[in-house]
């Protein structure tokens, strides 16, 4: 029922960072998950849209939840955060995307993973991978309550 996962953090209102440290923080706390891997956080211009820049990062870990119950922490999660509006793509301080589970498939059918869109975003892959091989000094800085370290870098797209 379980599995390797990722997930991106994504934000374009101040406090952003501050959102992301209390999603991790609600995550780490999680009994059924373990954080492996979190990525810098970037910043990246938006597309497609009028829109403050935004901040994303990547956390990786496995879960003894499936897809399903993993999806519904994240979505309980984000409602907590601010948001201006209610349509997809307003501004807010938290944007929880599930971008990958590796387990049993989810019988959901609007839980579609990978993301739909993960290949066509380059950023999102960077972190990932960064994620991935730069796993546990990051996540035992968040269970201390120190946020990570690294500043916002530059490029393009969301």
């Amino acid at each position: 029922m379980g599995g390797f996962f990722a997930i991106s953090l994504g934000g374009n209102l101040r406090n952003s960072r501050r959102a992301f440290d209390r999603a991790l923080r609600t995550l780490l706390s999680n009994k059924n998950l373990t954080l492996t891997g979190c990525s810098p956080v970037l910043r990246t211009e938006p597309w497609e849209i009028v829109s403050p820049a935004f901040l994303n990062q990547v956390v990786t870990g496995y879960s003894r939840i499936g897809a399903p119950g993993l999806w519904a922490l994240l979505v309980r999660t984000e409602r907590r955060e601010i948001r201006r509006g209610k349509g997809k793509l307003y501004p807010r301080t938290l944007d929880l995307d599930f971008l990958l589970f590796e387990g049993a498939p989810s019988p959901r059918r609007d839980l579609v993973l990978p993301h739909p869109r993960l290949s066509s975003r380059q950023e999102l892959l960077n972190l990932l991978a960064s994620a991935k091989s730069a796993p546990r000094s990051a996540v035992r800085r968040i269970a201390k309550g120190r946020p990570h370290p690294s500043g916002p870098g530059r490029s393009g797209g969301k």
